[in-house]
């Protein structure tokens, strides 16, 4: 099972990229021509419910004319993890 904030961000990334999907007038089976995959996967992105590989996120970020680094500016890192990213025992 992942973590939360794992969880958590994987919805933040969808969101942010149906968001900068719809700031630019794309629908999903539009988006899914230009990165080469089925409209299902951008909608399973969307939900949280797959995660991309780098090269698909270079894709997308690509088509939608922004930064890769844009699709990942809404996740928030919690304060209370560790050095290896983990919650310590017990939270």
């Amino acid at each position: 099972m992942k973590e939360k904030h794992i969880e958590d961000a994987a919805k933040a990334f969808g969101t942010q990229l149906r968001n900068l999907r719809l700031e630019v007038d794309l629908s999903q089976e539009e988006l899914a021509f230009r990165t080469g995959v089925s409209p299902n996967h951008i909608g399973y992105i969307e939900r949280a419910e797959r995660n991309p590989k780098l090269d698909l996120i270079n894709k997308i970020a690509f088509a939608l004319r922004v930064q890769p680094a844009t699709l990942f500016t809404t996740i928030e890192v919690p304060s209370d993890l560790d050095e290896h990213g983990e919650r310590p025992t017990g939270q």
